[in-house]
Parts: structure tokens; C-alpha cells; sequence
């Protein structure tokens, strides 16, 4: 039996700027997914069956193909299976003497150690996952798959932050240290509701024109809120992020939206309105989201690894 791993992720800043070349800060989570791989029976007509688990244990999808031509044999659900399919199709475009030298069935188990719901990379750890085993550039797989920025898809295989970067055809990855003396007074909270990433990234950023000075704003206040000394610096900072965020797609902020009357900073991650929001410190600040109906909370320690 083979067994491999990928973390999940959050985008502290540089949200949708990221995809044009922005530079980007992102954290590896402590909750991510397993791929175990086991080969049975010899046989002339193999199939690969595939069965994926929530973090509660429940079996939520499976489906059986063809391991020679992909076909879907049995599914329980047809879209997913289909998306599943195209995943493996394009694996064979990669590298096309992975599956055709197996003669033997095939069952594969993924196993989420978050609720799907929250956004920490169901996707990014699936192409992460595959890529492990079937010997491809993740990063290519993802080209061809969800086509993200590859942020997600790079938190999946590093244990600590990452400064990312899109720099013409190529990426920059670079491993970096946070442990401000504030890294206590933040924590991240579930909205309650999964934001679409892909659809919403489609629909409220790609048909923007290109703004060069927008795109050096983020890279700035990333950099800056790597190396913030104090909280106070690191809140203005947040500020100005969802500033310029908003001076561009016009969205509500989510403070506005959510915590109008919260006397600390609170900043959206990734998809706006959706997922986790990175949150600092106030007194009584647990009492507050709990009467808010926010009770999915953790501290950075809990959540980052």
C-alpha cells in the first residue's frame, strides 16, 4: 500500500492579484488530505475504484473506471466522476506509460481531515495528491485541470509559509518565517458558507484590464505584512489590503458586511464574502462571534502550521 499527503491552505494577501503576478503570501494548514493507493488482483482488464471520505468518516463519493481507457463504470455521482475523469485523462497526456503498465486493480481512498465546506483546498490537495503518486509536475496537472494561480497547489507540499509569485512562465516559491510577537492576537473564522473560488475569481476579476501599479500595491503590502513588528502596523496593513481590494472589484468589504461594530481588523482570505476571514483580537472577542453565530474559530498556532 502506498500512502501520500498534502496540506490544505489559506491566502493571507495578495487574493485575485496573485493570478496576474502579484506577489502573494500563503500558509500551509495543520488539516489536510491522504491518499492511500492499494494494487490487488492481477487481471487482463484492470479497473480502478475510488472512494473518498469525509473528515467525519463518511463516504461521500466513489466511482469505478477502466484503468485502460477511463471509461466510468459505476459512479455516485455522475458529475463529480466526470471531473474525476478529466483529472485522469489529463495525467495520461503527462505521463502516458503510468497507468498502461499496471495489470492490476486498483483502490484508492482520500481521506479529508476538514469539512470540504471550508475551503482549505478539497481541489489544490486532490491535484497534489494524484500528482504524488502518478509522478507528474503538479503544476502542470493543475494547468490543465482547475487552472488556479498554483498558490493552493504549492502550500499542498510545503510545511511552512510561502512567499508565491507568477513571473512570466515560471513561479517563484519561496519558504519564510512569521512569528511576530502578535501571532497570538490573530485567529481565523468560518463564515459559514463555501464561496465557488473559480467561478467567483471568473466572474468578478479576469475580465478586468491589467493595472500595473494595482498589482505593486499587493506585492507591497504583502511584503509588509510578512515583516509587521506590531499589531497595531500589521491591522493597518490588513486595512489597506481590503482597500484596495474594494477600490477595484467593488465589493462590500467583509467587515462591513459582518463585523460592522467589531473594534478589531478583520480581513477576507481568498473568495470575498466566503471560507475563513483572518480576524485580530479584542476583549471578549469569542462572546462576540458566538452571539454573531460565528463558531468555528481558531487561533493561528491551532490552524497554521
Amino acid at each position: 500500500m502506498e500512502r501520500f499527503y498534502a496540506h490544505g491552505k489559506l491566502l493571507i494577501a495578495g487574493e485575485y492579484a496573485v493570478l496576474d503576478g502579484a506577489l502573494a503570501w500563503a500558509i500551509p494548514t495543520r488539516f489536510g488530505q491522504s491518499l492511500t493507493v492499494q494494487y490487488t488482483n492481477e487481471t487482463s482488464c484492470p479497473t480502478l475504484l475510488w472512494e473518498a471520505f469525509l473528515s467525519d468518516g463518511n463516504l461521500w463519493f466513489s466511482v469505478k473506471f477502466d484503468l485502460r481507457t477511463f471509461e466510468i463504470l459505476a459512479f455516485s455521482d455522475e458529475t463529480l466522476a466526470q471531473s474525476l475523469q478529466q483529472i485522469f485523462q489529463q495525467i495520461t497526456t503527462l505521463n502516458p506509460n503510468f497507468f498502461s503498465s499496471i495489470n492490476q486493480n486498483i483502490a484508492c481512498k482520500t481521506q479529508l481531515e476538514f469539512p470540504k465546506d471550508w475551503g482549505l483546498g478539497s481541489s489544490s490537495t486532490l491535484i497534489a495528491l494524484l500528482a504524488q503518486w502518478t509522478k507528474v509536475d503538479a503544476f502542470a496537472l493543475n494547468d490543465l485541470t482547475f487552472q488556479t494561480s498554483g498558490y493552493d497547489v504549492a502550500c499542498a507540499t510545503h510545511d511552512q509559509p510561502i512567499l508565491y509569485q507568477l513571473i512570466e512562465e515560471d513561479r517563484r516559491i519561496e519558504e519564510v518565517e512569521f512569528s511576530p510577537p502578535f501571532l497570538d492576537e490573530l485567529f481565523f473564522v468560518y463564515l459559514n458558507q463555501k464561496q465557488d473560488t473559480q467561478a467567483h475569481v471568473t466572474t468578478h476579476y479576469k475580465n478586468l484590464e491589467r493595472s500595473v501599479d494595482w498589482l505593486n500595491g499587493f506585492s507591497a503590502l504583502t511584503y509588509n505584512l510578512l515583516h509587521a513588528t506590531t499589531l497595531e502596523e500589521f491591522e493597518t496593513l490588513m486595512n489597506l489590503h481590503e482597500s484596495l481590494v474594494v477600490s477595484r472589484l467593488n465589493f462590500q468589504k467583509v467587515k462591513d458586511l459582518y463585523f460592522s461594530d467589531y473594534g478589531g481588523s478583520v480581513k477576507s482570505l481568498g473568495a470575498w464574502g466566503g471560507d475563513f476571514v483572518l480576524l485580530t483580537a479584542r476583549p471578549d472577542f469569542r462572546n462576540y462571534l458566538k452571539d454573531k453565530g460565528f463558531e468555528v474559530v481558531f487561533s493561528w498556532k491551532d490552524l497554521i502550521l
